[in-house]
């Protein structure tokens, strides 16, 4: 006040006066926003008691531990009943650390002055919520004391709503309950209409198991009014809220995204991997070129000597069917003594047409009138006596057995 001017016109002291004040202001609004407070008046406390002082211990360390990063901290102050003072706070999941610290520093003030003397009680705050009892607290899934808050204003369409409202409630007390990052914290909406949606939070003290948390929610849900436009159902060990509006940081608690789908897998690949520092065809792709071309070649093996044995019995049938003939044609036709005499005119030496080293060979002529070459054997030869058919004169010879002057019969040599 040394440095103001010594005459001041009222309307800028006034003015100057306000500045100074407006830090006041702001902290003052920067207070939690309180919503219920439940005080067990039926179990109090004496003033200076032991449980008063274990009570204050119990504040003081959830204040200075307000900062923990879950949001969520409890304590216990004492060790004998019936004075021991069980505590715990919750923040809501999606607030700063910052904004927790506050709501829990002044929490731990404000609740004893709203309820004196009580050994049991409840506050909450839109930004966190505290309680203390003498009796153990943790891991209690509470739902003895409830508090509903509801909008004063209905929905248009309360069927269409209470359906969605369902289905946003249902989504976000299943992944409170099983959220296994420490807050036990969910938020979610869903469309009311094209440009109306729902927008819901449900959250939990993280000391609740998924089964008890999930309780807890669901008895929440069902104290709903859902023809309102907006409700919050508070509940010692957990809390719902829905409006028509967003209230919470969507970047917290939301659903995961739906998983990509899963592209097909690849075709097989037509390279040649190589293995690190050794060059090299794989030996799948080995295995799908050998084994085609071994089949193949098995196959042509096969199949070649098939038909060479095939070839092989064709020709020698048809030799077969050819010596069948010529001795059919041959072969049956028996000769006497005399009939070859005559032929070659009792062997005259005027049908002698050559001599070999078994015997000559004579000039005849059958009785059909086919011409023929007759190898007279002599006795010491042997042989056969050979007669030859004179179509092809010399190149081919047919023999017939002498059997001491018996018919001759004809057969291929």
């Amino acid at each position: 006040m040394k440095n103001l001017p010594q005459k001041m016109p009222r309307y800028a002291l006034f003015v100057y006066t306000i500045c100074l004040l407006s830090p006041i202001a702001i902290v003052k609004a920067a207070d939690p926003t309180f919503l219920d407070i439940d005080c067990a008046n039926a179990t109090t406390y004496a003033a200076n008691s032991t449980y008063q002082t274990n009570l204050n211990t119990l504040l003081s360390v959830l204040s200075s531990n307000s900062t923990v990063s879950s949001g969520f901290y409890n304590f216990t102050a004492g060790s004998s009943r019936p004075d021991i003072a069980y505590g715990l706070f919750l923040c809501r999941g999606d607030i700063s650390a910052s904004a927790c610290q506050d709501c829990v520093d002044y929490a731990s003030k404000d609740v004893v002055n709203r309820c004196p003397r009580s050994k049991q009680v409840t506050i909450w705050y839109e930004e966190c919520s505290l309680r203390y009892s003498n009796q153990s607290i943790f891991g209690n899934s509470d739902a003895a004391v409830a508090r509903v808050l509801s909008n004063t204003q209905n929905v248009t369409n309360a069927t269409l709503f209470r359906e969605v409202l369902a289905k946003v409630m249902d989504d976000i007390a299943a992944r409170a309950s099983s959220d296994h990052l420490g807050k036990k914290f969910a938020t979610g909406d869903s469309k009311y209409s094209p440009l109306q949606p729902v927008y819901g939070l449900a959250q939990c003290t993280p000391d609740l198991s998924d089964a008890g948390c999930n309780t807890c929610l669901r008895n929440c849900i069902s104290s709903f009014d859902a023809t309102k436009q907006g409700a919050s159902v508070l509940f010692p060990s957990c809390t719902v809220r829905y409006e028509m509006y967003p209230f919470y940081d969507a970047s917290v608690g939301a659903a995961p995204p739906p998983p990509s789908p899963v592209p097909p897998p690849p075709p097989p690949s037509t390279s040649t991997p190589s293995s690190p520092g050794n060059g090299g065809i794989s030996s799948q792709v080995i295995i799908a070129i050998v084994v085609p071309i071994g089949v193949a070649s098995m196959l042509f093996i096969v199949g070649f000597c098939f038909l060479t044995r095939r070839k092989k019995k064709t020709y020698n049938s048809l030799r077969e069917d050819t010596v069948g003939d010529d001795i059919s044609a041959v072969q049956s036709l028996q000769y006497d003594l005399g009939t070859i005499q005559a032929a070659t005119n009792n062997f005259s030496d005027g049908n002698k047409i050559g001599e070999g080293g078994f015997g000559p060979v004579y000039k005849g002529l059958l009785p059909n009138g086919q011409e023929v070459a007759v190898k007279r054997l002599s006795r010491t030869s042997g042989q056969e006596i050979t007669i030859l058919p004179l179509l092809e004169p010399l190149r081919t010879s047919l023999s017939i057995v002498d059997c001491d002057a018996s018919p001759l019969i004809l057969s291929q040599t």
